[in-house]
């Protein structure tokens, strides 16, 4: 058996198995920072916080056959020590994992508001936090989970996809914000955690100090059919 790494490997991994499975498989053992799908040998790289989480995990799956799906997977520790950007593909860029994803809308064809965001980002956990605001880079939207294993799992289903047919790509990647400041409940923020605060004052300005302009202008329209 190779050395204990916090980077493991697993053989026999279909292409029925997602990567939210894996992440299932392993996720109660500690932050999972890395995944790499090496779909042309079913296999997979998982790469977790530290090593003491992948030992437990390890010790777990030598007495319980791991199995996704009906498929019996293999899991071993694998011979690099950590995950580097020419191991990873477009699912871990190497940067560190938090609650809080920037997430930057592309092609953006139809309005986003808090409740699209909510709809799209809620499934993979409890939104404590939502925050919308315009800078040269697009539309940006800061979303804060209430746990980081959250905020993994929805980069890993959602990098990538679109929010509505053709257009409202979502790009995000991990914050370096320890906490959002809300301070209105409205279209372009919102803490679910504190539904009592004040919708915005008329004339009052819009910007949330240290995320930008999130005046953006646009009118609500209903959810149409999404994609993601």
């Amino acid at each position: 058996m190779a050395d204990a790494s916090k980077v493991i490997h697993v053989r026999n991994v279909g292409h029925e198995i997602s990567e939210n499975d894996l992440l299932q498989l392993f996720q109660p053992f500690g932050v999972i920072t890395k995944l790499v799908m090496l779909r042309a040998k079913n296999q997979a790289l998982l790469q977790m916080q530290d090593v003491p989480s992948a030992i437990n995990a390890m010790q777990f799956y030598t007495n319980v056959q791991p199995t996704i799906r009906g498929r019996n997977v293999y899991v071993q520790f694998s011979s690099h020590q950590e995950l580097t950007t020419m191991d990873q593909n477009a699912q871990g860029r190497g940067d560190e994992p938090n609650r809080i994803l920037l997430v930057t809308i592309h092609h953006m064809l139809y309005p986003i508001t808090v409740e699209v965001l909510h709809q799209v980002f809620s499934p993979h956990g409890f939104v404590e936090k939502i925050v919308t605001f315009q800078k040269s880079a697009g539309f940006q939207a800061l979303i804060q989970y209430q746990g980081h294993q959250n905020a993994i799992s929805a980069r890993t289903s959602l990098q990538g996809r679109n929010i509505y047919d053709g257009c409202c790509q979502l790009d995000i990647q991990f914050s370096n914000l320890d906490e959002l400041q809300v301070h209105y409940n409205n279209d372009r923020s919102r803490d679910f955690t504190n539904p009592n605060l004040p919708t915005e004052q008329k004339g009052r300005s819009s910007q949330h100090p240290g995320y930008g302009d999130a005046g953006v202008g646009f009118p609500q329209v209903g959810i149409a059919r999404f994609m993601v």
